[in-house]
């Protein structure tokens, strides 16, 4: 027995392929676009003519002016700062600002990064078991509050 082979024309189906959704890069800041820190001290000249700075001693010194940043400082903050209690003449205001920078940084707060950044803080409340009066967690001892926690006077005899 003889198999007849029919011939198969090869036809192309276009395939669909489901578009690709390619996350995009964050936003990165242009080379031209300076820093906030970059800024304040930039800045700083128009606040006092003492501490004018020029372009390259405002680079030099972001990284300083961004610590404060980090710690939860603002512009205006760091601006007092800087320009506070200045002598009447200045030699070297890159000098003397580098100096402030360091000498006045804040100190690093527990939870500055988190009100810094947005994130809500969450504060515990608690309620007395007795009364159920809320109130902060350190006042309460055995889940009662003070005035519950005192001894019942004893009834007279």
């Amino acid at each position: 027995m003889e198999t007849v082979e029919a011939a198969v024309p090869a036809v192309s189906v276009p395939v669909s392929v489901p578009q690709q959704r390619i996350a995009e890069p964050e936003p990165q800041p242009a080379a031209d676009q300076p820093s906030p820190a970059f800024l304040v001290l930039a800045r700083l000249g128009r606040a006092d003519a003492r501490l004018a700075l020029s372009a390259a001693d405002c680079a030099a010194r972001g990284e300083l002016a961004a610590e404060w940043f980090a710690r939860g400082v603002d512009a205006d903050y760091l601006t007092r700062a800087l320009i506070a209690a200045l002598p009447e003449s200045v030699g070297s205001p890159f000098g003397l600002v580098r100096r402030r920078l360091r000498d006045k940084l804040p100190p690093r707060l527990p939870g500055t990064a988190a009100v810094a950044s947005g994130t809500p803080v969450c504060r515990l409340m608690i309620e007395c078991t007795e009364c159920g009066v809320p109130g902060r967690p350190e006042a309460f001892r055995d889940e009662l509050c003070a005035p519950c926690r005192r001894p019942d006077p004893e009834p007279a005899a």
